[in-house]
């Protein structure tokens, strides 16, 4: 029979009549039959599953679980009753036997004339007509193997198998033969089967009752406690790859007197881990610590974890881009304390009713609505809405790279060859969280009505935090940067045996707002070397030797520092910012 043709047909009662050679309890009383009852979901993919049950021990005081996940990191599968841990929890494979009865089409001449049997018909074998009864077909028992695919394919009850990982076994039982008897006037004929070119039976019966015997290999989990024939309630707990949320926001920006910002969050969220059908999910704002997250539980008989969710989305899955570990300090991004002052203060945050958030070692929870949320299905849920001051900053970070050392200009007065790394001011955001819970780390479409102004990365902020999220380049802004040589003194330094000399150089910046507004400006230069004067009450951090300060550099690392210098400074519109470094360095003659 065609493959195709009995699955399409296989829609039929399903009847238990065996278990296989290892033995499966077929006590449906100690079966555990779970539900779920909470899902954690944490960013990186992972999440954890919480089910209870009840079910009544067996004579031998064990109860059985067959939806066994097929992914558990080692050390989190734990299994618990109300009152007291189990004596043991076993793991392993058996089969399961059934049989599932379909009415079916024939599509084999040996089906028609067994269906067909005791009626009047004529056929034509070999060139030869013969009229009469069928009286009998010669056939024997036997069966033939369908093809072993992955049950959920044509069963016809899946979710009693959900978990399974093993191979189904489908034989059809079918009649075997190559002759049958016709009963004509002249007598009792014995005629191929084969050998028939046309065949009719008036009122012919066409379809067959197909029985078909299913060898389901299956896992179990089976607990054993010391008290046979008491009810017990079991939770069942582990931790696994599959699932996954990741946060997104949209900012919106107001103008006026005091700039406010509509903050929006919302979880988009992954599954291909199992299906959850009206369960409470909370989503966790942080990575908890698991040492062995990449080494599977031997208690789901798996190899390695199936990590279905990196093969679903490995764009998503491939780094860690919205983990509240990572933050870019790209183009002055910055993460900081709280501003002194009281702008802003006791911003207020909207949660749905039905939403609540709760905190715990250094993991912040969103509670979210009961989900009904199945294998493959990707969601989108709203969590929060809040109104939080803001204010524009514009920033600039200088770089500037020097060259080979022992290439560097002669002589007072010349413009140095310096590479000017960077020469770009953003106009960013500054956003401070005057809510009660934290911002994690997210994708951020910042908006000013409906007109977009730009999608960036916005950092895990804490309560009372600031945070800043890049929006554009400023076009109106402009800022350059000089340096000059104003003086060399030759052998004023000897390190292992070299001779260095001590270049004092000036560099000269130039901030220029062309915008109608009075901007925040906020400028960092570095560079290679050691200040020694910053006008414009510049702060200064002195580091240690920084290789990025330098191209081919040929020196001791020990004679150099790295200098830092920032500035914050209000620009009136058409006015200029013109801040001063004196600084030296070594160069080895």
């Amino acid at each position: 029979m065609n493959v195709k043709v009995w699955m399409t047909l296989l829609a039929g009662v399903v009847v238990l009549c065996g278990l296989g050679s290892t033995g499966l309890a077929a006590d449906d009383s100690a079966r555990l039959k779970l539900k779920t009852d909470k899902v954690i979901v944490f960013k990186d993919g992972y999440g954890m599953f919480v089910h209870s049950g009840t079910a009544v021990c067996d004579g031998n005081g064990e109860i059985y679980l067959d939806e066994v996940p097929d992914s558990a990191v080692l050390g989190s599968f734990w299994a618990t009753s109300d009152d007291g841990a189990p004596i043991s929890m076993k793991a392993g494979y058996g089969t399961l036997t059934n049989t599932i009865e379909k009415s079916a089409v024939c599509t084999r001449q040996i089906e028609i004339l067994i269906e067909n049997k005791g009626k009047e018909c004529t056929l034509t074998v070999e060139n030869k007509t013969y009229t009469g009864k069928i009286r009998e077909v010669l056939t024997r028992e036997g069966s033939r193997l369908i093809q072993p695919v992955e049950y959920s394919s044509f069963s016809l009850d899946a979710g009693r198998y959900s978990n399974m990982q093993r191979p189904v076994n489908l034989s059809l039982a079918e009649q075997q033969g190559t002759h049958f008897v016709l009963t004509t006037e002249q007598g009792d004929v014995l005629l191929p089967v084969d050998s028939i070119k046309s065949l009719t039976i008036k009122n012919m019966t066409m379809t067959r009752n197909d029985v078909v015997t299913e060898t389901v290999s299956k896992k179990r989990l089976t607990l054993r406690f010391d008290s046979p024939g008491k009810k017990k309630k079991i939770s069942l707990v582990y931790f696994r790859p599959g699932l996954r949320w990741i946060p997104t926001y949209r900012i919106n920006l107001t103008e006026g007197t005091k700039k406010m910002a509509k903050l929006s969050l919302q979880a988009e969220l992954l599954n291909e881990a199992e299906d959850l059908n009206d369960v409470p999910v909370d989503i966790v704002v942080g990575v908890p610590n698991f040492r062995f997250r990449s080494v599977v539980s031997p208690m789901v008989l798996e190899k390695v974890l199936k990590d279905t969710l990196a093969q679903a989305a490995p764009q998503i899955m491939g780094g860690q881009a919205f983990s509240n570990a990572m933050f870019s300090q790209r183009a002055g991004e910055f993460r900081g304390d709280a501003r002194s002052d009281d702008e802003g203060a006791g911003g207020a945050i909207a949660l749905p009713p039905e939403l609540t958030t709760g905190g715990a070692q250094d993991l912040f929870i969103y509670s979210l609505p009961r989900l009904t949320f199945k294998v493959g299905d990707r969601m989108a849920v709203h969590i929060s809405d809040s109104e939080v001051p803001y204010r524009d900053v514009y920033t600039w970070e200088v770089t500037l790279k020097k060259p080979d050392i022992a290439t560097a200009p002669s002589g007072a007065g010349v413009t140095s060859p310096l590479a000017l790394g960077k020469n770009e001011v953003w106009h960013q955001v500054e956003l401070e969280n005057t809510t009660r819970i934290p911002w994690t780390t997210g994708a951020a479409m910042l908006m000013q009505g409906n007109q977009p102004l730009a999608q960036e990365l916005m950092t895990y902020t804490s309560p009372g935090g600031i945070v800043r999220v890049p929006v554009t380049v400023s076009v109106d802004t402009r800022g350059t940067a000089s340096e000059s040589e104003t003086n060399r003194t030759l052998n004023a330094l000897n390190w292992e045996g070299h001779s260095y000399a001590k270049i004092t150089d000036e560099v000269k910046l130039l901030l220029t707002n062309r915008k109608k507004d009075a901007l925040d400006f906020e400028i960092t230069f570095r560079f290679g070397g050691k200040a020694e004067a910053v006008t414009d009450a510049g702060k200064v951090v002195i580091a240690p030797f920084n290789g990025a300060d330098w191209e081919n550099y040929r020196g001791s690392p020990a004679v150099n520092n790295s200098s830092v210098v920032s500035w914050k400074s209000r620009v009136e519109p058409g006015k200029t910012f013109e801040p001063k470094v004196t600084y030296h360095y070594f160069a080895r003659h």
